[in-house]
């Protein structure tokens, strides 16, 4: 039960820290080529932007319980993947997005601007810190399988999810919000977002590797694959349909709607790269710890987001 807990707060993690982390990488875009687009989700990227100290917090649980959720680090891991090691740099990844999020409150002007001094280098050290929290928070779980491209994989679609959060907040508390802007961005990054994940599906499925192929088996199997036809679904197909037509991406309703929808299916896209390798199925304690967790990361977003 402990294992499971751990495994599950895990998960819930994974979905959550994307909320700062989106929020981060919007934030310094628009700093550096402005936008309405930008104004328009200011609010609610501040807010969101808030949550990043308590993210640094709620990694403890994480770290502290890593051998119940790595089976390396249950084994002893050395090298890249040594428990001390690994600790380390998780801690260095979260101080680094908090440094971050402080400069932006720092420099950034009354129109969102931010000096390219300081925007170009925060850009890619969050990347460069994203990718490599991907690899070892999610790609470990399984540290026979590799692919170069999941970093980026994972990144895209914690700023995905975020945008749409953010878009979502902005249609349910700026009444007359012009969502247009925002709802054009959304559809890129959906587009990137299933554009990675294609490549990855067919290098992996093309090279037919005895070490690799096994991961999406996995994750094609008691279920799961239905839970990846949903997410497929709801994260692209239906994004792609509504978000292309203008008069939608008018719709305040609509574009809220499709948002939501994409937010939902990230975190069902979560529990598929995660629970497959940890040798059980979909538990209560899941959806539980995003209950958790969440409430948590919304009253500190909520409190900013009003004031």
């Amino acid at each position: 039960m402990i294992a499971a807990g751990a495994q599950a707060w895990l998960a819930a993690y994974l979905f959550w820290v994307g909320v700062p982390i989106g929020a981060l990488f919007a934030t310094l875009v628009h700093g550096l080529v402005g936008g309405e687009w930008g104004l328009t989700l200011r609010p609610a990227l501040a807010a969101m932007l808030r949550t990043t100290p308590l993210m640094a917090l709620l990694l403890i649980p994480v770290l502290v319980a890593a051998p119940s959720i790595y089976p390396w680090a249950l084994a002893g891991g050395h090298g890249w993947l040594s428990l001390p090691f690994f600790v380390g740099r998780a801690i260095a990844y979260v101080v680094l997005w908090n440094v971050i999020a402080l400069g932006i409150r720092r420099y950034r002007q009354p129109d969102g601007r931010l000096p390219p001094g300081f925007a170009w280098p925060a850009l890619i050290v969050l990347f460069g810190t994203t990718t490599l929290a991907a690899f070892d928070w999610v790609m470990t779980l399984e540290p026979r399988w590799t692919s170069t491209i999941f970093g980026l994989l994972v990144t895209t679609g914690w700023v995905l999810s975020a945008l749409a959060i953010a878009i979502a907040a902005a249609a349910r508390f700026k009444p007359g919000a012009l969502l247009d802007a925002p709802a054009r961005i959304m559809l890129a990054i959906v587009l990137l977002w299933a554009y990675l994940s294609a490549v990855q599906l067919i290098v992996i499925w093309e090279s037919d590797l005895s070490h690799e192929i096994p991961w999406y088996l996995r994750r094609s199997a008691g279920g799961w694959g239905w839970v990846a036809l949903g997410f497929a679904l709801a994260e692209f197909a239906v994004p792609f349909v509504l978000l292309v037509w203008r008069p939608a991406r008018r719709s305040v309703r609509l574009v809220s709607f499709v948002a939501v929808s994409i937010a939902a299916a990230h975190l069902a896209e979560i529990w598929w790269l995660t629970l497959p390798d940890l040798s059980r199925g979909f538990a209560w304690p899941d959806p539980l710890a995003a209950i958790l967790i969440g409430a948590c990361v919304l009253l500190v977003a909520r409190r900013e987001f009003a004031r």
